[in-house]
């Protein structure tokens, strides 16, 4: 039976990933190369609307968890529409950190792109804190999830392949509204392979650390 400490232990570490998760696209949109897969449509919409990355943010996970009602049906319940709290909270956090990193300046292409490697470092230590918060998933895992349930495929595979369409949309909106790869970059390439890579390379070096998350 889980108790009272178990849950603020918990949405604590889950608050601990979405602030860094948050921080790591608002230095991604700082360095100009294009941000994680699941933050690329809302960059992109950042340029294209008068919406701040963070609003586009909260609409697209509002879409995502529509997404969620129609793919699950009669699956879809509470857990689902609970996403909508940490998905606002995330966008409003990214906006933040938007605005208090604005004091950065980068003035060439190496400082851009080790700002990108910062951020990517930063989003996988973020992604580490939320899976293992063992509480609410983001709308980016939560439709992964429901297209694993719905046609029965492992999770990883339908994870692989949402990020690779929200990349692609993102790229088509920036090359028929922007008419070029605006918003979506090689860093966007970058943290689609390298995010998971380090989350596990964390989880593999801090495995006493992980359990004391879990529990």
């Amino acid at each position: 039976m889980k108790n009272i400490s178990w849950y603020i232990k918990h949405y604590l570490i889950l608050l601990i990933g979405l602030l860094l998760m948050s921080l790591s696209i608002a230095l991604a949109k700082i360095a100009t190369l294009g941000t994680s897969p699941i933050s690329s449509i809302p960059n992109v919409l950042s340029f294209l609307t008068p919406l701040t990355i963070g609003q586009s943010t909260m609409i697209l996970m509002i879409l995502i968890i529509s997404l969620e009602f129609i793919i699950l049906r009669d699956k879809f319940g509470w857990l689902n529409i609970i996403q909508l709290v940490p998905s606002l909270l995330f966008g409003l956090m990214i906006d933040f950190f938007g605005k208090w990193l604005t004091f950065i300046h980068l003035t060439n292409y190496l400082q851009q792109i080790i700002l990108t490697f910062i951020s990517i470092l930063i989003l996988a230590m973020g992604v580490l804190f939320e899976v293992n918060s063992r509480t609410i998933i983001m709308p980016g895992e939560g439709i992964a999830a429901a297209l694993s349930l719905r046609y029965q495929k492992p999770f990883a595979v339908m994870k692989v392949r949402c990020d690779i369409t929200m990349m692609l949309t993102a790229t088509v909106l920036a090359l028929l509204f922007l008419h070029g790869l605006v918003g979506v970059r090689e860093g966007t390439v970058l943290s689609a392979l390298i995010t998971g890579r380090l989350e596990g390379f964390f989880e593999k070096i801090a495995p006493n650390f992980i359990n004391w998350l879990k529990k």
